[in-house]
């Protein structure tokens, strides 16, 4: 894992290389290992290593490849990349162009990208399993060639004008090239306050510089920019049986996080006492049984943020306790508390580039943080899985709706039934999943204009800036309006939990892996009907299936959805509460334009009092002030 970046100049100026050093001082912490620069001309690129494979000096980077010619040695180098990222499947691609006749230097993963490039060119994308971000220059044929990962796990941003293409792993990189200044979005400030949508495009907080989404790839040739993707989910056909469907899931799943597991430094897992992080847990518990794959240490240690009793609501120490029963692993925990996080937040937000949508950042940062005290440099983890099957709780109100429209009254019966028999609180889920449901957009753009016009939480913000934009629109994926919302939560929700997960990481010179991300899985994932994510009262249906035998009993069966939760409203309103109002108070919150002022203590006041509800809306209002003062002011 590491920090990318790499400067193109238009004009054919050449580059100069202290601009670069410059860029690359702001990613240090993505890769304390080694740091390298390659300048040719108009074209400068830059590499702060993790090392994770390979630790010897082969692994450097920028690395270079050449031409193989009869006598299958190698010059002429007309390659070159930096590249952060890990492609798991290197060793089976290696393999293969082997037998082609291509030799290797290292035993990187890295010359297996440039290998593959040499010869199967940008259709080398689909060879891949991992994640990554690469900038690569063919000098050959003048172009350069940047690449995403399918779901964007790891991250990539560009600046271009007239004159030159800025590309980082982080805009703070950007941001430190000469002449680059910190602008704000208000369309992306917008969907962040009034919808609570990050990453939900190719735009992001910063005005000019955007971010290279997922599946796509960039091609920059004769001073031309051109974006294209080359990898989506379409609806494919799925022919096999219930016990053929289980069966797979569970093989896919396997061999994902068996893939995840190759590394010649130490390996820890984040483990909250949920369904996915504990199924991954388990698995490397198996794993673990067998020799070969001891390299990940004979103990397995996991990381858990907990906050003891009086915390029910967010603590899941007693399921992370049956897993740690089951598995024997060495466990660690961290206590994250509100009174540091005011201490820390100002640091969390230069490392997201961007303000967050909750204090559960806090929680994960604190993870990572101790992960790293304990000397581990990978980590594995369980996002993604409640976005492909439907995991939250709004799902069952999206459920039921789809079987309604498509008529299958017995079926709705059937599952509203069991939602009552199964689920925690169904009385007051229902009411939560119908109030989401309208504020989504249920009932079209007036419902949500509606709410903007009545609800007390839009009084905080200037009328002129609420009516400044519309709601963006979601993908159209399906038809199908179950299948759709999954398809938007993948392509939206999921990417600002990959951004989370990558910085709060990086911030920490770990290297954060996802195995229910596996491209494999998630096709085959998309290829399932509904009742395979939804039955009998239950999420996550057919995961539950295929991990008996893997998960403990009182894990896999486990209804009371948490997440990664924190005690946020005790935070806010005890540790964070003069804070708060402090900056709500202050003339740069009230200047920024996009805030009532007096309204917005007003609320605050209430929410104190517990007569208003909303304290995520608070939090956003102090998190993007807060992105104003270490960023643009």
């Amino acid at each position: 894992m590491c920090g990318i970046c790499g400067a193109i100049n238009l004009d054919q100026k050449p580059i100069d290389r202290k601009i670069l050093i410059q860029m690359a001082q702001t990613l240090s912490h993505r890769g304390p290992d080694d740091t390298g620069f390659l300048v040719e001309k108009n074209i400068g690129l830059a590499q702060n290593r993790l090392s994770i494979i390979d630790l010897s000096k082969a692994g450097h980077q920028p690395m270079f490849y050449g031409e193989r010619t009869t006598s299958s040695a190698y010059d002429n180098q007309n390659l070159a990349i930096v590249y952060n990222g890990e492609i798991y499947n290197y060793l089976e691609i290696k393999e293969e162009l082997i037998k082609k006749g291509y030799k290797f230097k290292s035993q990187t993963d890295t010359e297996v990208i440039l290998a593959a490039y040499k010869e199967w060119g940008i259709k080398c994308q689909e060879k891949f399993n991992g994640m990554w971000a690469f900038i690569l220059y063919d000098k050959k044929n003048q172009t350069i060639f940047v690449s995403r990962d399918r779901l964007g796990v790891k991250p990539l941003y560009y600046l271009a004008d007239k004159k030159k293409i800025i590309i980082s792993s982080e805009i703070k990189a950007i941001l430190a090239y000469p002449g680059v200044k910190a602008k704000p979005n208000e369309r992306i400030i917008w969907d962040y306050l009034v919808t609570g949508w990050v990453d939900h495009s190719a735009e992001t907080f910063f005005y000019g510089i955007k971010e290279l989404r997922g599946g796509h790839y960039l091609i920059i040739k004769n001073s031309e920019l051109r974006i294209k993707k080359y990898w989506d989910l379409n609806q494919k056909e799925n022919d096999l049986s219930e016990t053929e469907n289980i069966q797979k899931f569970r093989d896919l799943f396997i061999d994902s996080v068996k893939l995840r597991l190759r590394s010649d430094v130490p390996i820890g897992t984040c483990l909250s006492g949920g369904l996915d992080s504990s199924a991954i847990v388990s698995q490397v518990n198996l794993f673990l049984k067998d020799e070969r794959l001891d390299q990940v240490g004979r103990w397995q240690k996991t990381f858990s943020a907990v906050y003891g009793k009086g915390y029910s609501n967010c603590d899941e120490s007693q399921y992370i306790r049956e897993v740690i029963k089951k598995t024997g692993a060495k466990p660690f925990f961290v206590y994250p508390e509100g009174k540091h996080l005011k201490q820390d937040l100002k640091k969390i937000i230069w490392h997201q580039d961007q303000p967050f949508l909750s204090t559960s950042i806090y929680a994960q940062w604190n993870v990572f943080k101790l992960a790293s005290q304990k000397k581990i440099k990978v980590m594995l983890d369980g996002q993604g899985a409640d976005e492909l099957l439907a995991g939250y709780t709004g799902y069952f109100g999206l459920y039921f709706q789809n079987l309604f429209q498509k008529r299958q009254i017995f079926t709705f019966i059937h599952e509203l039934f069991f939602f009552f028999k199964k689920q925690p609180q169904p009385l007051k889920k229902l009411q939560e999943i119908f109030t989401r449901g309208l504020r989504a957009g249920w009932l079209g753009q007036k419902t949500t204009k509606f709410f903007q016009k009545t609800n007390p939480t839009y009084k905080v913000f200037n009328p002129d800036f609420l009516e400044r934009f519309e709601t963006s629109k979601r993908f159209n994926f399906s038809k199908d309006s179950f299948q759709n919302s999954l398809y938007n939560s993948l392509k939206m929700n999921l990417s600002s939990l990959l951004h989370y997960e990558d910085r709060n990481s990086m911030a920490f010179s770990i290297e954060s892996r996802v195995p229910f991300l596996d491209y494999r899985l998630v096709e085959f994932i998309f290829s399932l009907p509904a009742n395979y994510k939804i039955r009998d009262g239950e999420t996550k249906w057919v995961m539950r299936q295929a991990l008996k035998g893997i998960l403990p009993e009182k894990i896999r069966t486990r209804q009371d959805k948490i997440g990664f939760a924190t005690p946020e409203e005790k935070w806010l309103k005890n540790d964070l509460k003069e804070e708060l109002k402090n900056v709500f108070s202050s003339k740069s919150f009230a200047e920024r334009g996009f805030f009532d002022q007096k309204n917005t203590l007003l609320l605050f006041e209430k929410y104190l009092k517990d007569q208003f509800s909303d304290g995520q809306l608070f939090w956003r209002l102090y998190n993007l002030e807060i992105w104003f003062r270490v960023f643009v002011d």
